[in-house]
């Protein structure tokens, strides 16, 4: 979803930004691509570890969380192409899925918020498989098994190194969406890249 469905990762740069300058931490390339694609509490407990913060996990979860709940609620905005593409896939009655490390509570407004909550038959989340984020596969076969099908019959998009890791990890193929605003990593593994869901090459690959 984050950056592939929403134009939301700047703001989480911002907000994950304020979270570090606040312990005098810097926040950097190397450390934002160690973090992309997990849950939330899946990063809090890595910084934790790695920064021996005295906070504990849940009172810094509840920290961020309280950051960043208007990214979803309302300054995201649908990235380019993403609700065309969306449309498309449904027209050609594919099944669809959001797996993300993101809540079930943000998913759901997301799509509520976009109107997209009619077009995608699952909606998975970390909140699915004990929080465990990407690269590990576990969301993304979490949504192939609700929707009933085959990992190797999905097709993933996804902007983040460990999204793609996950992907293949899955067994699926997957296009890679990135934006040169926040993608950081090798993308070698994905099977198409491209750098906007407006590119035509999208759809031939999936086939609508």
């Amino acid at each position: 979803m984050d950056g592939v469905l929403i134009d939301s990762e700047m703001y989480w740069d911002d907000s994950w930004k304020k979270f570090f300058d606040k312990r005098d931490i810097e926040f950097n390339k190397k450390l934002k691509a160690e973090m992309v694609g997990k849950s939330l509490r899946e990063n809090v407990q890595f910084l934790q570890k790695k920064f021996d913060l005295s906070d504990s996990v849940d009172e810094l979860v509840e920290e961020v969380q309280k950051e960043t709940d208007h990214i979803y609620q309302e300054v995201s905005k649908a990235m380019p192409g993403a609700h065309e593409l969306i449309l498309a896939v449904k027209e050609k009655h594919l099944l669809t899925a959001v797996a993300s490390g993101s809540y079930l509570y943000r998913i759901e407004l997301v799509a509520k918020r976009f109107g997209w909550d009619q077009y995608f038959d699952v909606m998975a989340s970390t909140d699915h498989v004990d929080f465990v984020g990407k690269p590990a596969p576990d969301v993304f076969l979490y949504a192939a098994r609700e929707l009933g099908v085959d990992p190797e019959q999905c097709i993933v998009i996804e902007d983040s190194e460990n999204g793609v890791k996950a992907a293949k990890s899955a067994g699926m193929r997957c296009i890679a969406a990135l934006d040169d605003r926040w993608s950081v990593g090798a993308y070698r593994d994905a099977d198409l890249v491209v750098h906007t869901l407006k590119d035509g090459t999208v759809k031939e690959y999936i086939g609508i």
